[in-house]
């Protein structure tokens, strides 16, 4: 691997393990770090979550917006990094894409097109 795959790398290891360790997340949602890249100067971090349900997005985010500064001492221990990056959260959205198509391949077959 090259150097920036493997930085990025243990950078969704460490991140999955400082979320799964710090943050307690109500009983009905599950998060899974998808990704998540640092840029090289460590002055931004971008984490992609997975997220069930998917209509949970403003729970999770106040929930991650509450244990912050939880989650970025566990960075500076965990990581050792030289400076805290801004923390941006972003969601993947692929499972909400898979059942839209799934409900519309469903449509056409009760409709007897497919």
């Amino acid at each position: 691997m090259t150097k920036p795959v493997q930085r990025h790398e243990h950078f969704k290891e460490a991140m999955a393990e400082i979320l799964a360790r710090i943050v307690d997340f109500p009983r009905n949602i599950f998060v899974t770090v998808v990704d998540a890249r640092i840029t090289d100067d460590q002055a931004n971090a971008k984490i992609v979550l997975s997220l069930m349900p998917i209509t949970a997005k403003e729970t999770a985010l106040q929930v991650l917006s509450d244990n912050k500064h939880e989650i970025l001492d566990a960075m500076a221990k965990s990581m050792r990094l030289r400076k805290l990056p801004r923390l941006y959260w972003a969601f993947d959205e692929s499972n909400e894409k898979i059942w839209e198509i799934e409900g519309l391949i469903e449509d056409l077959k009760e409709k007897g097109e497919i």
